[in-house]
């Protein structure tokens, strides 16, 4: 008889599980719950269906061809609850209608949901909080109302800063309200996010950092967003506010089931494996916490591209593998209509915070010879341990080429790799693409010739 496979979610880590849990066991029954009313969607487009980038919300909702796998997928379902012992998952869908599926292994991934903060104000018409492919067309649909000119966005990470560009890039007056002191908090350094505060502010985006929004005003809808710090107070106009506020894990259903959850982030536990406390139950995705690769320290991801590995190593063992997840590096890039600011693993403050001494090199060079019209420059601070040279982050910024450079170093990280063998790698090379020597390469020999005077002044 064969196994039965039941996944809690068709997000990136759930989808990853199905596919890699059928491609494992060809016989294995795989049923998959989901919420939304539709198949999949992809949530990191969103900001480009509100710019208008992309031309409508379902250029990013997909079809799966679920079928022609063999995998069932109930759409507009939940799991109310889970009998541990008798391996039944009771499920019940959005129009009443309930099923019992009998599992062997069991596979949670439900996922994140917005964090709304408790700001007055935040129930008026065009306030958005940003989460599904529905809730980007309707800010779209929202913004491109005559009445709409000026918009606030709460939250300086990712998401608020790459719907700040978008809405500017439709002739919106842009607010981008930050608590932290910076932009990006707890991912790039002060001196990054100073870069960026400065490109965004040349697309004509106005940064609040150092803020927080204490009032949304209006009667139906929003008219104005009073913000402010302990000494200050401002009122702005707004027809059109989005909330960027974070993510929080969903961890409800691990609660009930008795998973073991992390204090600290809120999240479910799991091993390199994605096994959780509990026998043949395993998690995946923005709602559990795993390890952080360059440090050791526990993390939450909640990224799509650490999702989908999670998701593959917890569908290969669910189907009877062994693989392993080696913990997240955090690679990670942000995008604007005018740049991409990317990084990876740790940078130099969050080094100190730990007590790791490291030496560091932070440079502005071409991409491509300077005598090429396409020739720009990137800015890049490559982190290295000082007492080997292996290599714990990069951060960069640039109109191109930002993917490839945080990829390289990604590689370079998960490899073991030094500055030293950083600067042995043979890059490929031509004018219309390349420097001739690469501006990573000149940062790690800038690193090495650094270590090397070091060693000759002990």
């Amino acid at each position: 008889m064969s196994q039965k496979i039941v996944i809690v979610g068709n997000g990136p880590a759930g989808l990853s599980a199905a596919g890699a849990a059928r491609i494992k066991d060809r016989a294995v029954e795989i049923t998959v719950i989901d919420t939304k009313d539709y198949d999949t969607y992809h949530p990191c487009a969103m900001p480009f269906v509100i710019g208008g980038y992309l031309p409508s919300v379902d250029t990013i909702i997909e079809n799966l061809n679920y079928e022609m796998s063999k995998i069932k997928l109930h759409k507009s379902s939940f799991v109310e609850r889970v009998d541990v012992r008798q391996k039944k998952a009771f499920v019940k869908s959005k129009s009443g209608e309930e099923l019992v599926l009998d599992y062997d292994k069991l596979i949670i991934c439900t996922g994140s949901s917005v964090f709304i903060p408790l700001i007055p104000g935040r129930d008026l018409g065009n306030v958005f909080s940003l989460k599904f492919a529905e809730d980007a067309d309707a800010i779209k649909k929202a913004a491109d109302a005559k009445a709409v000119k000026n918009i606030v966005v709460v939250g300086g990470s990712a998401i608020g800063i790459e719907v700040a560009s978008e809405l500017a890039h439709l002739g919106k007056k842009v607010t981008l309200i930050e608590m932290q002191p910076q932009l990006m908090p707890f991912k790039i350094s002060k001196a990054f996010a100073t870069i960026v505060e400065k490109n965004l502010e040349e697309t004509d985006i106005s940064i609040k950092t150092g803020m927080l929004v204490k009032e949304i005003l209006g009667k139906t809808n929003v008219q104005s967003v009073v913000y402010g710090n302990d000494e200050t107070k401002e009122t702005i106009d707004a027809e059109l506010v989005v909330l960027a506020t974070g993510v929080r894990a969903n961890v409800d259903l691990a609660k009930t089931i008795g998973l073991k959850i992390n204090e600290k982030y809120n999240a479910i536990e799991v091993n390199e494996k994605m096994e959780t406390s509990i026998a043949d139950i395993f998690a995946a995705g923005d709602c559990i916490v795993t390890d952080n690769f360059v440090t050791q320290e526990k993390t939450l991801a909640q990224l799509a591209g650490p999702a989908t590995r999670q998701g593959r190593v917890a569908g290969i063992n669910a189907a009877g593998g062994d693989a392993i997840y080696p913990g997240s590096v955090n690679s990670f890039i942000v995008s604007s209509r005018t740049f991409y600011v990317g990084l990876v693993g740790i940078n130099e403050e969050h080094a100190k915070e730990l007590g790791i001494e490291v030496i560091t090199q932070k440079l502005t060079a071409p991409i491509r010879p300077h005598y090429m019209p396409t020739s720009k420059d990137i800015t890049l601070k490559l982190i290295a341990r000082v007492d080997d040279g292996k290599i714990l982050g990069l951060e960069v910024i640039g109109e191109e080429k930002v993917d490839v450079n945080v990829n390289y170093v990604t590689i370079a990280i998960q490899a073991g790799m030094t500055v030293y063998n950083l600067m042995d790698i043979d890059f490929c090379y031509a004018p219309a693409v390349s420097e001739t020597i690469y501006p990573l390469v000149k940062a790690a020999d800038a690193i090495t010739r650094k270590l090397e005077r070091k060693k000759e002044r002990k």
